[in-house]
């Protein structure tokens, strides 16, 4: 149990790694190459553990919150206005490009990882729409099993492959498609079958008996896929990968929108909503699994993160990105004790629901 936790835990620590290096380096190059000084590079949030080192007059530090990253920018706060080495001297566009750099390294992280996974090569779930793509190593996969169900009981577990099944005591039928096995099952209500199951590549023998599981359908109570390993060429790795960062990103924004009718509407945070505990968990789950799993999750949460940081909400960039809009509009800039209070005000926020959402998964963890 320990070992699972700590393992858990370094795989967080090392997407999460990864993933604050991609964002704040965004930020980092792009105040640089606009002549930004950069008084510090930090890994996690103060406070301050220690300077790690110090090169071109940047602090890089450790410090003790690992939930993210941040850069210190000269004049950042509106002051040094004059210095040309200040942010707060650049133009608007420029002050843009440097407060949405880390978002668009999130999201150019995440497809880039795609179109790797793509152009390597990775096991996923096939609809038979894969134009142009290599299908090899075809197999119906078990997803989830129904408590209490026909499959449960005779001991059928998620992640099985199915390579065969029969009645019991007569010759079997290779299985190839998941239809395959659902006509087979369907057609065999009440009658003892023999199901031949590869699990972590060792053969099982299992009998399990068809029932009435939903008035009119018959079953043995589990979710099936067809997975396969999917490889593209060059190109439509590429293009592969834009629209799946396309459809993640769109994803994304509908589940928040929905996150945030539900907490308005019902004052409630929607169920499935995690934090850096559940998230976590969820890591290192998959972290098991293998390489490609991870990278695929850490793909997925890059471009999560790109999305959050995009919204005009304060402390966020996206919320800093909106108050030099508003600059550019009234064609005079907002008091700047006025954007520094509502900076912390949306800091303190997303603190309190961040909080809120790890008591809710340790809560779930100790059940």
């Amino acid at each position: 149990m320990i070992l699972s936790i700590l393992f858990s835990i370094v795989s967080f620590v090392a997407v999460l790694f990864v993933l604050v290096i991609a964002h704040e380096w965004g930020h980092f190059f792009v105040a640089r190459r606009f002549g930004v000084r950069v008084y510090e590079f930090g890994f996690g949030f103060p406070p301050k553990i220690a300077k790690i080192f110090h090169k071109n007059g940047t602090d890089y530090t450790a410090n003790w919150i690992p939930l993210g990253g941040f850069v210190r920018l000269k004049g950042e706060d509106g002051s040094d206005a004059k210095d040309t080495d200040s942010f707060a001297h650049k133009k608007v566009w420029q002050r843009l490009a440097i407060l949405l750099a880390g978002v668009v390294m999130n999201f150019a992280l995440g497809y880039a990882i795609f179109f790797g996974l793509n152009l390597y090569g990775v096991d996923a779930q096939i609809f038979g729409n894969e134009v142009g793509a290599q299908i090899s190593n075809q197999r119906v996969v078990l997803g989830s099993i129904m408590k209490g169900g026909p499959a449960e009981r005779a001991g059928l577990q998620a992640g099985d492959v199915i390579e065969s099944v029969g009645v019991a005591g007569d010759e079997s039928e290779k299985i190839l498609r998941t239809q395959q096995f659902r006509d087979f099952v369907g057609s065999h209500a009440h009658k003892e079958l023999t199901v031949v199951a590869l699990r972590l590549g060792t053969p099982q023998k299992i009998s399990v008996t068809p029932e009435e599981i939903q008035p009119g359908v018959i079953g043995v109570g589990v979710s099936i896929a067809d997975i396969a390993r999917v490889k593209y060429p060059f190109v439509a790795a590429a293009k592969k990968a834009g629209s799946d960062t396309i459809e993640i990103s769109l994803l994304i924004f509908k589940t928040l929108g929905t996150i945030v009718q539900k907490l308005v509407q019902d004052g409630e945070l929607q169920q499935g909503v995690s934090g850096p505990v559940g998230i976590a968990v969820v890591t290192g789950q998959v972290a098991k699994s293998g390489v490609a799993p991870l990278l695929q999750l850490m793909a997925m949460l890059s471009i999560n993160l790109g999305v959050l940081n995009v919204l005009p909400i304060p402390s966020l960039d996206g919320g800093r990105a909106l108050f030099v809009i508003l600059e550019k509009i009234v064609r005079r800039k907002v008091r700047t004790d006025i954007e520094q209070y509502s900076h912390v005000i949306g800091f303190a926020l997303l603190m309190l629901l961040v909080i809120a959402v790890t008591f809710r998964d340790v809560m779930a963890l100790v059940k």
